[in-house]
């Protein structure tokens, strides 16, 4: 990553209050924000748990049509 790259994702992190800088020299050092992460953590634990449901599901589909297909030709090979 460039160091413009970097310093434009600092400054949106800056922006959202998730990190603050501060520069002494040449050196910017970043830290944690006054506001932490708990709100974005709570909202992809909750999609997370969305979707691994739907996965589930999914893969129940899945195993529920292969065994029908496996019956089906079962069936016809007799």
């Amino acid at each position: 990553m460039t160091l413009t790259g970097m310093k434009k994702h600092v400054s949106i992190l800056e922006q959202a209050g998730l990190v603050t800088t501060e520069k002494v020299g040449r050196v910017r050092t970043c830290k944690l924000g006054r506001r932490r992460l708990e709100e974005e953590a709570a909202w992809i634990e909750r999609h997370r748990q969305l979707w691994s449901a739907r996965f589930d599901a999914l893969d129940e589909l899945v195993e529920h049509l292969k065994r029908e297909e496996k019956a089906d030709a079962h069936r016809k090979s007799k």
